[in-house]
């Protein structure tokens, strides 16, 4: 199955992991997948006690399900849900042909009469036969057929960034639960082998009271992104700037997100993650690892690509670098990698080896980097509330002991 995927949508037929990477280079979930994949197993095993070890493994695991999950099994069935019930086009969750018109890029949804050849457009590359004319006709015309596309679209888009985000993002909150369950205590579990309980608990305390309020700040955020694809609804009909960029929230292969609404929904998963924050060291722990994971993998991924495509073409005469992309603010600094397939034979074999090279320097560096530097301020923090407390004690103890106990405390 897999090998039919990436074969037809690459044309490497006779170079299955060439195939392969240049599926995966194009699609920027998968990436990310990927990425987080290879960063999670070295967060695990570098926890700082076993209650830690078992909270990141749950965070890790339980993403990685909602992450195939959400693509793969429920983006496929609220599609078809969208375009039987919504758009009310088909009439099958399954064998209607007509399910692939959600695939429709919000680029040609303006107006009803840009619609119909990009319907064309969509079944030829899907290799089905239908008369779009008549489908168009039976809807209510052109401009109804647009609304109803659009309707269905927005409807998926919504339902995905609520209940990617909502799940993913109350991990945090369920570990929470979890760890107070299994082990009575409160405060952040990596401190759990570094002080006594009293200290952990005494600096959970300001945190613990304010829970219910942070988790109304989570919850209100997804509803914000749900809310959101009605803007886009509202700006395809009126809204000049919204045209331009509605295709931003279009799928890959109908079932992927792109990089603008993964960005906003790796926002909601970070917000809930530092949102479930136990104490001001947790939260500094989740800040630092969302701001390190973000910049990374969403512009650290360019500045590296570039360097590795400019040193290619410099030092080996390829032809990775994009000279041809459009002229914006970031293209002129950043000029990016052009897509595997786009490249000619001896490049394509450097673009693939670049490409797994940036990958693997970002996961050393969130993977390894990160857990190392992080454990070190959380070890910082808790000594210096231990040394804290250590002094206020020695000084009751002393003003105790002293002669002029009775006048400090008369």
């Amino acid at each position: 199955m897999i090998s039919r995927i990436v074969n037809g949508n690459t044309g490497f037929t006779a170079n299955p992991l060439m195939g392969l990477t240049a599926y995966i280079d194009e699609r920027i979930m998968l990436n990310k997948a990927i990425l987080d994949a290879s960063v999670d197993v070295p967060m695990v095993l570098m926890a700082n006690n076993p209650v830690e070890r078992r909270e990141r493994f749950n965070r890790a695991g339980i993403a990685w399900v909602i992450a195939f999950a959400s693509p793969y099994l429920t983006l496929p069935l609220t599609n078809r849900l969208a375009m039987k019930h919504i758009a009310k086009i088909t009439k099958s969750y399954s064998s209607d042909p007509l399910n692939k018109l959600i695939k429709i890029s919000n680029k040609y949804l303006h107006k009803g009469a840009d619609v119909e050849n990009a319907a064309k457009k969509v079944m030829q590359d899907a290799n089905i036969s239908t008369n779009i004319s008549e489908v168009i006709q039976k809807s209510g015309g052109a401009e109804k057929f647009r609304q109803k596309i659009v309707n269905a679209k927005n409807s998926v888009l919504a339902f995905d960034l609520a209940f990617t985000t909502g799940t993913v993002g109350s991990i945090g909150f369920y570990n929470n639960w979890r760890t107070k369950k299994r082990t009575g205590r409160d405060g952040f579990s990596a401190e759990f082998s570094m002080a006594d309980k009293g200290i952990i608990d005494k600096r959970a305390e300001k945190y613990k009271k304010a829970e219910g309020l942070r988790k109304a700040a989570f919850y209100s955020f997804v509803g914000l992104l749900a809310l959101m694809p009605l803007a886009i609804k509202r700006g395809l009909a009126s809204g000049n700037f919204i045209k331009k960029h509605a295709h931003l929230f279009d799928y890959d292969d109908g079932i992927l997100l792109k990089r603008f609404p993964l960005f906003l929904a790796c926002c909601g998963f970070y917000l809930g993650m530092s949102m479930a924050s136990r104490n001001r060291t947790e939260l500094k722990d989740n800040l630092l690892r969302a701001t390190l994971g973000m910049a990374i993998f969403f512009g650290g991924d360019r500045v590296v690509g570039t360097a590795l495509g400019k040193f290619s073409d410099k030092v080996f005469k390829t032809d990775l670098i994009d000279k041809n992309c459009d002229k914006n603010f970031i293209n002129k600094i950043l000029p990016p990698i052009k897509n595997i397939k786009d490249m000619d034979a001896r490049s394509k074999k450097f673009g693939a080896g670049a490409f797994w090279l940036n990958l693997a320097l970002l996961s050393a560096a969130i993977g390894f980097g990160a857990p190392y530097v992080l454990n070190r301020f959380i070890k910082r923090d808790v000594s210096g509330d231990i040394s804290k407390q250590e002094n206020q004690n020695y000084l009751k103890q002393t003003l105790q002991n002293s002669p002029l106990r009775n006048l400090v405390y008369n």
